[in-house]
């Protein structure tokens, strides 16, 4: 049987649950949120759940509770922490707990269970000495000078060093160890919390030299932490982060959300995602974007998703605004869509991070650029069709892969939607396309899942997030199968099995011009026209396919190519090539609709294409 994992929350009693409510004093504790205006016997502010001048927000002590006779919204203590913050029951009523020093009393548990949580609390409390050692080291240590000019040239003054408690561990490890010696905590549990190392020579300190940000969880605990060298040439390794310990998981955390649950709410459910610490602090203290978080290294998990996926409904991507943080934000797309996230796109210019953006142009320019964010595909895709400009196999290759991103949106609306843009922007025909989307949800839900991946332990001198990286890289590739219109299909499959419907076909090129540019996959028709391998010749076949891009020699994988006799050759080959006719004005028709039904396309724009949409019409009627 799977035991729970250590790090989930137990059961609190209901006498500790009545505990913590009762050691709430609602008026003080709301005037850590708020500016509270004595108002007879209560307290007035301005709501923080609605946009509004004058104050209608009243906290009653008598009853301790709150009430908004603006837009409705009352309860107590725990009902605001919930609503403000952001947070779940659970999470809400621990947090409450910890503001008022209440101890957390569980319900009976696994003894194993009960041990790994008692380890988990005493990591949590050398993670907290560690912290406050490294922030005194920073702001006092003559050693730590050149971690300090370096945040100075970056713009991070000491307020912003204190608020996010970042720190500086210093190359020798003694003072700290004795520290903690002194705290009744030994070398084994510093072990444990992955401040030492245990290499082949024994201990080590992990973190040595670094400028240090503490991780929080979503409660505030500090349960590991990240290390970033300063000095080129240091280290291979730009960061280091706690390993596995029984209150770090990588996979679990991300950088800010403890700040940033509350402002979530308040953005109207929407995340601002960064790729590193220091873009996200620059969001909330220089440009006052205080939900933004970051995934902790390169990888965005399935697990950062789902735990997003219980603040916001809306995420925007806000990546370094060159080619690897476009690879990147594709990554972060999946999962985010996948979660039932609305996934928009931040452009910053090439170059620029969120915090270089800042630097040099104000913090008004990236929050413009956030503003101005673009549903993701949008974006996407706007980029591709940039530097590919007009390339026909590249256009062919493209849709696919557009239709393979689109088929990550979970919510059958929004996915209609982005596939419908999609087509206008592609140039294809909206039925074509939305069929090749539906093809790969099909197609995944078919296929096994990957196995996950085995545990993997560092040793003190392996570079294991460079490691994760190269591993990442090396793993094979996806080649998605373009679509191909089952009338594109058909006429290749006839030319592939008998060389004299294939000599009719080359005859009738011209009138195969117009399903090659309509229907989906005629790219391939057109390779196959100008190589014509001969029925039967495997070699031909062959070099054939070779020349083709991977997604549409895949689309021909399982494509029969040997003689088959066919009785009526030239009745069949004017049956397919009538057939592949009438399917291009159709998918004609169908990228007209398209184009008309763009949102804000003016009438003298669209005028042309319904005239012409109404003449092919009659075409299609005629040949029916």
């Amino acid at each position: 049987m799977n035991q729970p994992h250590p790090t989930a929350m137990a059961r609190i009693t209901q006498e500790c649950v009545a505990r913590i409510k009762d050691s709430a004093d609602i008026v003080e504790l709301l005037g850590k949120y708020l500016q509270l205006r004595r108002a007879g016997n209560s307290w007035k502010a301005c709501c923080p759940f609605h946009s509004e001048k004058t104050p209608s927000f009243h906290v009653n002590p008598a009853r301790q509770s709150f009430h908004c006779f603006g837009c409705g919204v009352g309860g107590d203590a725990l009902k605001f922490i919930m609503m403000f913050e952001n947070l779940d029951y659970p999470t809400a009523l621990r947090r409450l707990a910890d503001m008022n020093g209440i101890p957390v009393i569980e319900e009976e548990e696994n003894p194993e269970i009960a041990r790994q949580r008692r380890m988990r609390a005493r990591v949590v409390e050398a993670n907290t000495l560690a912290t406050e050692y490294y922030h005194r080291k920073l702001c006092r240590d003559a050693a730590a000078a050149h971690v300090r000019d370096y945040l100075k040239r970056r713009g991070f003054g000491i307020e912003i060093a204190r608020a996010w408690q970042l720190g500086w561990a210093p190359p020798d490890f003694r003072e700290l160890a004795q520290l903690a010696g002194s705290r009744n905590m030994d070398d084994r549990l510093l072990a444990e919390a992955y401040l030492l190392g245990r290499g082949q020579r024994g201990l080590y300190p992990v973190f040595r030299d670094r400028l240090m940000f503490p991780i929080h969880n979503v409660r505030g605990e500090v349960v590991g932490f990240s290390g970033r060298i300063i000095q080129e040439g240091q280290d291979p390794r730009k960061y280091v982060n706690t390993a596995d310990t029984a209150a770090f998981h990588k996979g679990e955390l991300l950088f800010g959300l403890y700040k940033a649950t509350g402002p979530i709410g308040k953005a109207g459910m929407c995340v601002v995602v960064c790729e590193g610490q220091l873009d996200v602090i620059a969001c909330h203290e220089k440009a006052d974007i205080r939900n933004a978080v970051a995934g902790l290294g390169t990888a965005f998990t399935d697990e950062h998703a789902r735990i997003l996926r219980k603040y916001a409904k809306k995420a925007i991507l806000c990546y370094d605004g060159d080619n690897a943080g476009i690879k990147a934000s594709e990554k972060t797309f999946r999962k985010l869509a996948a979660a039932g996230l609305e996934v928009y796109h931040a452009s910053l210019p090439p170059g620029e991070d969120p915090d270089s953006l800042i630097g040099h142009s104000g913090p008004e320019a990236l929050r413009q650029a956030i503003d101005a964010a673009r549903p993701y595909l949008e974006v996407r895709v706007g980029q591709e069709l940039a530097m590919i400009q007009g390339d026909a196999n590249a256009r062919a290759a493209l849709i696919p892969r557009m239709a393979d991103l689109a088929a990550e949106i979970t919510d059958r609306n929004r996915r209609d939607v982005a596939v419908a843009d999609l087509a206008t922007r592609l140039n294809t025909g909206l039925e074509a396309l939305r069929e090749t989307v539906e093809g790969i949800i099909r197609t995944r839900k078919d296929s096994p899942q990957p196995a996950a991946a085995p545990a993997w332990e560092p040793g003190e001198e392996e570079a294991f997030d460079a490691a994760a990286d190269e591993a990442a890289q090396e793993a094979p590739v996806r080649v998605i199968p373009i679509t191909l219109h089952h009338a594109i299909r058909d006429t290749i499959f006839l030319a592939a099995v008998n060389a004299e419907a294939q000599a009719m076909l080359l005859e009738r090129i011209e009138e195969l011009q117009e399903p090659i540019r309509w229907l989906a996959g005629g790219i391939v028709l057109q390779s196959f026209m100008e190589s014509l391998p001969a029925p039967g010749n495997d070699a031909a076949w062959q070099a054939f396919t070779a020349k083709l891009p991977p997604e549409q020699a895949a689309a021909l994988r399982d494509m029969q190519h040997h003689p088959i006799d066919i009785p009526d050759v030239s009745g069949t080959v004017e049956s397919t090539c009538s057939n592949a006719a009438l399917a291009a004005l159709r998918a004609h028709v169908d990228q007209l609709r398209s184009r008309v039904n763009t949102p804000g396309i003016s009438w003298q724009d669209a005028a042309p294409l319904m005239q012409e949409m109404n003449e092919l019409q009659k075409l299609i009627n005629a040949a029916e």
